[in-house]
Parts: structure tokens; sequence; C-alpha cells
């Protein structure tokens, strides 16, 4: 039995604060129990009055003749702790706390608060809130509305569990208007004991729940919200908003991984691997809502667009090559059962123009004709009042059409009269269709559908365990330790690379002019000197790279500048020798890849576009370790990295297996040595035929 069971499905309730003064949040708490017609026993909790609203009321918790499930409390936060005591004292094991002046107001609301968990955890409680709009179960064996949100919700299947009790209370104004109903609402406030991710564990189980919307400030236990999510996800779409996108980035490190990985960028990627839709906008969380509401997942993207005039059709197309949805290519079988139907000024083409005139029939026969296709997985129907008023008489048919392809999602774009859903409401009550007024709006859901499509077939994809030499890499990094060295030098990045098989170039590292000779000669020139030191940590500041050495006499010449320029400056001593390595050839495309440790976000993997202007264009994206091998193919495909990695003014394509494989073996080397805090592969070089070399490397570990 989960905590939240006698929470959101309690058999008796009792409102602390309760109140006859119309308009206090005491009152409303009432009045909304009463109206939406909680099926349990109410009881109100109040110093003096015996009955608000016709709701039996006594002066304390524990004078009220049975026991209670439910505490919802409303009174002045420094009066709460006491009242918890009540209810301890009557046996009560659960409580939703409204009132504000805890932690959010900072000072001495933080301490309230402390108090207010201590004593929640001492007597095994359970608690939403404080601070919060409180609690809503719309199923009718329940009825339960103990919040203050002034209208009475429209009953649903959605979940919507979020952070701003304004929010829940202003989303639960408009639902009328948003064509959606909710299953269950939870404001969870300042979530000090319950938080969103005991919601999603409590979702996953209940039946009645058919999608989660969140809105989220922060994300708990960013770990365990992947493990949960990813789970939740494969049996229920998720749907979130994370706000605090525009706040300051990270705090800046040596690492170029740990500079670009802001709070929303780790926030991002989080939700991303685990199956999470997140939405930017409130408008667009809702939109797509509706559409998961009210249609199936597609088995394709095959999208056919359906209308009776062309500037919408065209605008719906841009919109879909915008989102990434393909219009679907139709058979010349299908074009000529259209054509069959049509006028000749019509237009058989996706998108199908039937013409202004179109009447109800050819609405009905073309729809028909595409859901019938093979080619068509999902269709996107637009409807102008230009001539004929046949708007309804349309959407009947095409409910028909929707029960006969249970498959194929269908969403209409309505642009006609205003009182459009009061005569739905009255002509077409059980109307299913999601109707919108833009076509963006509708093309936008069907992408969410369609996302969610790639996520549940990703599931199915097995992550490769890669043979790596883990006993070398475990010797290099205890050595390491032993001399309390924070950051690895060149050559021992290298070696760690190499040992977990990435493709670094021929390299070697040299005490001496002989030394470079004899590398210099295994790798072939041209080839680069790096300097390889635990102290310097960028060597391009100092002037410690030198490239484009063709021949033995030029190593002579750079070696001795370079050691004769060190010893000036006083770092001969900081380095432990000078790295001679291959030089790629004709490569003129670079990429990164690397990780960095984010607090109780764990490993966070960074994958873009990579050389010396990577932190001033961060054109990168970030995915939590352990990478799937979907995070690790979506790092590769979200950047415009992969513009590069194609075929580029004479150079050849690379693999992009090649640079999946690169990041799940960076991802299963930190995976199992916990003490890298930072790594970094960058660049990473595509030469002109095609191949992948990691030519620099650092690592940062964890000393004790």
């Amino acid at each position: 039995m989960s905590k939240l069971d006698n929470i959101m499905k309690p058999k008796s309730i009792a409102i602390i604060g309760a109140s006859n003064k119309v308009g206090s949040v005491g009152n409303e708490l009432v009045r909304r129990v009463i109206e939406f017609g909680y099926k349990g026993n109410a009881y109100g909790v109040h110093p003096t009055e015996t009955s608000i609203l016709g709701l039996p009321t006594y002066p304390h918790i524990y004078n009220i003749p049975e026991s209670i499930d439910l505490a919802v409390i409303a009174i002045p936060a420094k009066a709460v702790s006491g009242v918890v005591d009540e209810c301890n004292q009557a046996g009560v094991r659960n409580i939703v706390v409204i009132s504000s002046g805890f932690k959010e107001i900072g000072g001495q609301g933080i301490e309230l608060e402390k108090e207010l968990l201590a004593k929640v955890t001492q007597y095994g409680m359970n608690m939403i809130g404080p601070n919060c709009l409180g609690i809503i179960n719309s199923n009718h064996d329940i009825s339960l509305d103990a919040s203050f949100a002034p209208l009475q919700p429209v009953r649903g299947t959605i979940g919507f569990a979020t952070q701003s009790g304004a929010l829940a209370s202003g989303i639960i104004n408009l639902l009328p208007t948003l064509h959606i109903g909710l299953g269950q609402v939870i404001s969870l406030g300042n979530q000090a004991d319950i938080n969103a991710l005991d919601v999603l564990e409590y979702w996953e189980k209940d039946d009645n729940i058919t999608q989660i919307l969140l809105y989220l400030e922060s994300i708990p236990d960013p770990q365990k919200f992947r493990e949960v999510a990813s789970r939740v996800s494969k049996t229920k779409p998720i749907l979130a908003i994370k706000s605090g996108r525009s706040s300051a980035g990270a705090k800046a490190t040596a690492s170029h991984t740990g500079a670009l990985a802001g709070d929303d960028t780790t926030a991002e990627g989080l939700l991303a691997s685990c199956g999470v839709i997140r939405e930017y906008y409130l408008r667009d969380l809702f939109n797509a809502a509706h559409v998961f509401d009210k249609c199936p997942v597609p088995k394709g993207k095959n999208l056919a667009i359906l209308t009776n005039a062309g500037g919408p059709g065209i605008l719906a197309t841009d919109t879909a090559n915008d989102v990434g949805i393909p219009l679907a290519q139709l058979s010349e079988t299908t074009k000529q059962k259209l054509r069959d139907v049509l006028p000749p000024q019509a237009s058989v083409r996706n998108p199908v123009d039937m013409i202004a005139s179109a009447p109800t029939e050819h609405y009905a026969q073309c729809a028909d004709i595409l859901l019938n296709s093979d080619e068509v997985d999902m269709l996107l129907v637009i409807y102008l009042y230009i001539t004929g008023k046949n708007d309804l008489p349309v959407l009947d048919n095409l409910e028909k059409l929707k029960a006969k392809y249970n498959n194929k999602p269908i969403v209409a774009v309505y642009m006609t009269t205003p009182d459009l859903d009061e005569r739905i409401s009255q002509e077409l009550p059980n109307s299913t269709i999601p109707i919108f007024n833009f076509v963006v709006d509708a093309v936008t859901g069907l992408s969410k559908l369609c996302q969610r499509r790639d996520y549940l077939e990703s599931t199915k994809i097995t992550t490769p365990t890669y043979k790596v030499n883990k006993p070398l890499v475990k010797e290099v990094l205890e050595s390491a330790s032993l001399q309390n060295i924070h950051t690895l030098s060149v050559a021992q990045s290298l070696q760690v690379f190499t040992a977990y098989g990435l493709p670094t170039v021929s390299w070697g590292l040299a005490q001496n002019l002989a030394d470079a000779k004899n590398i210099a000669n295994k790798c072939g020139y041209p080839v680069v000197l790096k300097i390889s030191s635990t102290k310097i940590t960028h060597k391009t500041d100092v002037g410690g790279v030198i490239v484009n050495i063709k021949s033995e006499d030029e190593l002579a010449y750079h070696w001795q500048n370079l050691v004769t320029k060190l010893n000036k400056a006083g770092m001969l001593e900081q380095i432990e020798g000078i790295v001679v390595m291959q030089q790629v050839q004709g490569s003129n495309r670079e990429l990164v890849a690397g990780v960095v440790k984010k607090g109780e976000n764990g490993n966070q993997m960074m994958f873009g576009l990579g050389g010396i202007f990577i932190e001033a264009l961060k054109e990168v994206a970030f995915r939590p370790c352990p990478l799937s091998y979907t995070d690790a193919k979506a790092l590769v495909e979200k950047t415009k990295a992969k513009n590069i990695m194609g075929n580029l003014r004479g150079n050849k394509a690379v693999e992009q297996e090649k640079i999946i494989e690169i990041l799940l073996r960076l991802s299963q080397l930190v995976s199992d040595f916990d003490q890298i805090n930072e790594l970094d592969a960058n660049p990473i070089m595509i030469d002109a035929n095609g191949n992948v070399f990691v030519v620099d490397a650092r690592i940062v570990i964890q000393t004790d």
C-alpha cells in the first residue's frame, strides 16, 4: 500500500482551520469538499464553531468521534507544529499542509519547516506541502476536492502534479477551454516530505491515471528519478515543464564539460534519457496532453494532411518539417482513389487540397481513403468555414472513422464560428477528436506522439558492454592518487583512454630528443609535440603544443625551442615529458566528448562540436551516465555536430556508430571508476577518409 493511498483515497477527512468567513481559505476548503460531492465523512476543526456550511465541526481533531484518514491544515504557520502534535494524538498519519510561511519565505520559515518535517518523521506521518493548494481526486468513487481553487475541476484521467499551487488553480480554471479532464491533482508545495518522485511511483500503479503531467521547479533525487521515470514511461506518458531554464549556469571549472554543464542542461538530458516529454510552455504542455488523451501512439510517423484551404495546408507542411514529421508519400493507387472522388481542380498530392467548396462527403471519403492506405500513419484534417457550414457533420464522420481505424491518430484544426465548443457539447457531446484552432498546435501535439513512439521503440535496444583493460586503468589511477595528483597528465589520460579502446592516434612519451625521434619514426611524420604535466592545465596557453612537424630536422629544432622556453619560464620541472603524437591528416572537423560529475545528478556526458570554440558556440548536449545506446545516439543526433559528420567538401562521412561507441566506452569508464570527476576528449578529429581519432585527453580524479 502506497503512502499516498490514504491521502488521495481517504475514507474520512478533517479540515483544520475550517471557517465560516466567506472568502477565507478555510471556508473555500469546506465549500469545495461539499460541492464536489466527497463520498467519505468530512469534519471541520474550529475552536468555537459547531457547524460550518453544514459540516460537523469540533474544537480539536482528537474530539472527532471517528478515526481520520487525512487532515487538511490551513492555519498560520506558527501554529502548524502544535496541530501536528494533536493529529498524532488522534492517530492521524496523513496530512496536507496548505499553510504558507515556511521555507519559501526564508529566515524563520526555514526553521519552522525543519521543525515540521522533524515531527512528521518522528510520528511516522505522510505529508504533502507545506505551502500548497491542496489535492483533488475526481474519481466518482472518491470525489474529493480538498483545495481552495475557485472552480471545480473537469473530471478526467490525467494526473497533474505541480510545485506551484497558483499554477494548479489557474489550470483548473482553464480546463473547459483546454478540452481535457484531470483525474488527480497534487499540489506539492515545498515538497518537504512527499515529492514528485513519490507521486510518479503512486500513479504508476493507479489504473485510473492514464498520463502524467508535471510542473517542476527542481528534480528530487535525480538518479532515483531517472530510474523511476524510465520505468513509468514505458507504460504511461509523462509530460513535464521544468522551469528555471534561464537561471545562471554552473560554476565554471577548468573542464570544458564542467563549464558547460549548467543546471538546465543536465535537467534536459535527464528528462530525455528517461522518456519524459519536456515542454517549455504551458500551452504546449496541455496541447500535447489533449492529443495523448484522445489518440493512440502511431505505428509510424508518416502524416497525411487533408484540407479545404491551401494556405493552412502549407503551414501544416512547414510545421511538420520543423518538428521532424515526414509527410506520407502517397502511392499512385491512393492518388487515383482521391481523383475519383474530388473535382479536377483539387490537388491529390500530400497535403490533399479538396478546395474551398468541399462538401461533407468529400471529407469523409478522402479521410477514409487516406486512413486505409499503408502509407499513412497519422491524419491531420483542416476545416475552414468558407462556404457552407458543415463543420459538425465533418466531425461526426471523423468520429466514425476513428472507431474504424483505431490505431491511427486523427487530429483536426477547425477555423469556424466562435460557438463551436458550445455546438459540439450540445450536438456531439461524446466527440473525442482533438480539435485545435491553429495548425502549429495540432502538428506539435502529433510530434509528441512520435517522440513517445521513438522512446518505446528505443527501450527494445540493448546497450553493449566492451572488453577493456580495467586493471591497467586501476593501476594508473591508484598511482596518481598515491602521489596526490588531481589532474592526470596527457600521457596518463591517453593511457587510460587507450586501455578502454578509444581510438587514440599513435603516440609515446619522450624524455629527450633521442626518445622523440624514435617515437616519431614509429608514428610516421608529420607529428605533434605536447607537453605532459599534472600541473599545467591548458597546454596551448604556455605554447606547449607544436603541430605539423614534418621531418627529423624540424623535430630537433622544435624540441630544443620548446625545452628552452619551458626552462626560461621555470616550467621544465613541472612536466613529466613531452608527448610525440601522430598528426591526423586532412582533418578540419572536430568533435568533443566529456563527462563531469554534477553532485546529486551524478555523471553527465557531453557531446557536440569541439575545438577551440567549444565554449563560445556551446553547440553541445548532455545525458546522464550510464548511457544507454539510445542516449548515445540521441547525443550524436541532437546537435549540429552531426552536420560535419557527413560527406563535406570532399571529406568522407564518418560512421555514426563509431562516435556512438566512443560515448559508450567513456560512459563505461566513468561507471567503472567512480573516482573520475571530470574528463574531456577534445578534440575528437575526423580525417579526410572518415576515420575518427581522439587526439587529446584530460582526466580529473578525486584524491583522498
